[in-house]
């Protein structure tokens, strides 16, 4: 995927009083040229604020003109397609906004939605160490920008204030490569690794405070330097083996005493077999109570039913009255209107033939209605008189189980009143043995919560095993991408890039460049630029620093003449006020932006655009000249 090419129609400054201020800009080489402080700056730097500067419109260009404006607007074109930028800000709440064809939007939807217009794909770049414990934050259209427009004020080096690992992000996204050196799965493994480590920490920490606290508070012999899953079985298998010796001593000594209870006090025994017994008359009574009460349940449903049907059957009988009396107007069969053949009732009015009828009924279906109202009306009678017999077996059931209920109250009342004076004389043994149970099973319950806690550092493993997949994964997938990117390959490339620029400048005077040819060291990192195999900050100075980086952004421009990388063919550049100081000189400079109007004369950069502000270009041919 290539980018699409993006230049300015139009800029609009509008004051609060007077007129609007126009720009009028043209695909290729757009020079505005002018005497110090006419302006050229401001406009420039008014582009940059609508183009989604998330400052204040005094720090972007000045407290004047922030109060003479109050919004500024551009009409860009994308490949053909025409989008109005604007800023607001002296409307109340939109000072931070962006409008995009009258839509508010932030600075970061803003920035999705002009990448995502030129096509140009959105990346995440680590700052710093990509495992800190942070986001990997988008690689926005502000840091691109910056590589876009040249302020009048930034020329001691290559987009200054970024930092290096963004700049060569940003130089890298341009040449189409910097999908592959931060993919996805590039961020992912970094959040897969930075979670495997925190668990492992966790884990270690976890283990370790649980090792110290189980060895002391346990004091078992089974784990005396640490605890393990065979020694907690061990252990527990000890502690089952005494309590099931324990049992079995107080049984013993139970039946030893009850024994003696029975033959001192024979009532004791015969008490408890009373109480049994009374409990299964109460299980026996509470069942036969559930059962009836399970049949008055289906009665009464069934008794619903039959009142149903009565109901029915009255509707029917009151249809039948109202309908006996309609005639018959027309011949069922031909639907014509029938003759009079009344003459006598007793005769049919269709086919004339004497009719039977019965003076005490109005018709037969009245007499099966009426049959069958009174079989349900009998039925029903019976059913009711059965549903109350169940009803008073369900109160006779009532008063049983409550009697019964009480009689067990009482029995319990007089062995619980023998028990307390059992207990007495219950032998000391017993106590002993219930405390060292007690005591046992205590202990075996926190080895329960321990064998619990080692369940927990094996979830704890179950997890780091497959983060440790995930990562490998991850890290084959990230070794497959990475190889594709040929640093030493892009480097050349915008060297010779830069390289073509400065040709073209000793094109009709080879002593304008005798700095050295550039050379260019491209890492996911760093950014390093070389003239001659020096440092360039070392080899150019003077003028000399100005042509090599302007031939920077010849190279990333002329990439747009490609077809296969991801710079939209935009480009700002304003000169110092400087540069150049003599005022007689005007075009001598013209060699340093012709490079720029030949290359945008090429088909192959149609729709792309260099905004160039400074004092010495009059006469350029081939541009836009704009005077201010």
């Amino acid at each position: 995927m290539t980018a699409k090419k993006l230049h300015i129609k139009r800029a609009v400054r509008h004051p609060v009083l007077d007129d609007n201020d126009t720009l009028e800009l043209k695909v290729g080489v757009n020079v505005i040229v002018g005497e110090l402080n006419v302006g050229k700056t401001k406009w420039l730097q008014m582009i940059d604020f609508i183009l989604g500067d998330v400052g204040k419109p005094e720090e972007a260009f000045d407290q004047e003109l922030a109060d003479k404006y109050d919004r500024g607007t551009l009409t860009l074109d994308v490949d053909g397609e025409e989008i109005s930028v604007e800023r607001r800000w002296k409307e109340s709440g939109s000072k931070t906004k962006i409008f995009v064809n009258d839509e508010g939007m932030t600075p970061k939807q803003f920035s999705e939605f002009i990448l995502g217009k030129l096509g140009i794909p959105l990346i995440n770049v680590p700052r710093g160490n990509p495992y800190a414990d942070r986001t990997w934050p988008e690689l926005s259209w502000r840091e691109m920008f910056r590589h876009m427009y040249k302020q009048e004020r930034f020329w001691s080096d290559f987009a200054q204030q970024q930092f290096d690992v963004v700049r060569s992000a940003c130089i890298l996204h341009f040449l189409n490569v910097a999908s592959n050196l931060y993919p996805k799965e590039y961020g992912d493994l970094v959040a897969k690794t930075k979670e495997k480590e925190r668990l492992e920490a966790q884990k270690d920490v976890f283990v370790r405070v649980m090792q110290d606290v189980a060895v002391d508070v346990l004091a078992q012999p089974e784990m005396a330097v640490a605890v393990t899953p065979e020694s907690i079985a061990e252990s527990r298998q000890r502690h089952s083996i005494r309590l099931a010796e324990i049992d079995d001593a107080r049984t013993k000594a139970l039946e030893t005493f009850d024994r003696r209870a029975i033959a001192t006090d024979p009532s004791f025994e015969a008490a408890k077999q009373h109480l049994e017994s009374l409990h299964q008359e109460l299980n026996r009574v509470e069942n036969e109570r559930n059962n009836t009460s399970r049949r008055h349940s289906e009665l009464a449903e069934y008794a619903k039913t039959l009142e149903a049907e009565l109901g029915r059957f009255a509707r029917a009988k009151a249809g039948g009255s109202v309908l006996a009396d309609l005639k018959v107007t027309h011949c069922p069969a031909c639907d014509q209107e029938l003759p009079d053949r009344s003459q006598t009732s007793d005769r049919c009015p269709v086919c004339g033939q004497i009719q039977v009828t019965f003076p005490d009924d109005v018709s037969g279906g009245n007499r099966r209605i009426e049959f069958e109202e009174q079989q349900v009306s009998e039925e029903l009678d019976e059913l009711r008189k059965l549903i109350k017999e169940l009803e008073q077996a369900l109160l006779a059931f009532d008063v049983q189980i409550s009697d019964i209920k009480q009689r067990i109250d009482a029995e319990k009342r007089s062995i619980s009143a023998a028990q307390a004076l059992s207990v007495r004389a219950m032998p000391p043994e017993i106590a002993l043995l219930d405390h060292e149970a007690g005591r046992i099973t205590a202990e075996l319950r926190q080895l329960d919560r321990i064998e619990r806690a080692l369940g927990s550092r094996q979830d704890m493993n179950t997890k780091i095993a497959a983060l440790e997949e995930e990562i490998a994964t991850l890290d084959a997938e990230i070794k497959r991408l990475i190889p594709t990117v040929d640093f030493e390959e892009v480097g050349d490339l915008l060297s010779d890039r830069m390289n073509d620029y400065l040709n073209l400048v000793n094109a009709d005077s080879l002593s304008r460049w005798k700095t050295g040819r550039v050379s260019v060291k491209l890492r996911r990192d760093t950014f390093n630029l070389y003239l001659d195999g020096q440092p360039w900050t070392i080899r150019a100075g003077g003028t000399a620093n100005y042509i090599i980086q302007i031939a920077y952004h010849y190279a990333l421009f002329s990439l747009s003449k490609d077809g296969r990388y991801n710079y939209p063919g935009f480009l700002i550049i304003d000169f110092p006020p400087h540069f150049q100081k003599a005022g007689d000189l005007r075009d001598s400079e013209n060699y340093l932006l012709k490079p720029f109007v030949d290359l945008c004369a090429k088909k192959e950069m149609a729709g792309a655009q260099a905004i160039i502000a400074g004092r010495a270009f009059d006469n350029l041919q081939g541009a836009n000249i704009i005077h201010l």
